[in-house]
């Protein structure tokens, strides 16, 4: 199947490309930047709930460490830091994706999917804390 073209039934360069790398470095088929990981967005109200169900869905994708800074940016391998690069652009993309159309403006110039995590949960979790006091009693 190796080596076929794409309209013959077997793979494309860059996805046999793709077989070398660790699952986390990989996309599939079905993964697209306009692709919902969740099924309510984030609107600001909802935190919480929102961010365990994208760490769920990351972590089905096995991307969950993009968000949590433990797939660091390659510093030495160029093909690797251009693998790492797309990827993180994707993550970045699906986390854009699953944030309300009426805030989403404020997250766009994020540079990595570690950096919009991060300033998500600084804007948004401590103004969803009584809401965790609520649930926790």
């Amino acid at each position: 199947m190796a080596g076929k073209d794409v309209e013959g039934g077997g793979t494309s360069n860059e996805e046999q490309k793709q077989f070398g790398w660790p699952e986390r470095l990989r996309l599939h088929g079905g993964d697209h930047p306009r692709m919902s990981l969740v099924s309510v967005p984030l609107d600001g109200n909802n935190y919480l709930s929102w961010s365990q169900s994208i760490r769920l869905a990351l972590g089905a994708k096995q991307k969950l460490c993009f968000i949590d800074g433990t797939c660091t940016k390659p510093a030495e391998n160029k093909e690797e830091l251009e693998q790492w690069q797309r990827v993180d652009c994707m993550v970045v993309s699906w986390l854009l994706s699953s944030i309300s159309k009426d805030i989403v403006e404020a997250f766009l110039y994020t540079t990595s999917a570690h950096e919009l995590w991060k300033e998500l949960e600084t804007r948004f979790r401590d103004s969803n804390s009584p809401m965790l006091y609520d649930v926790q009693k």
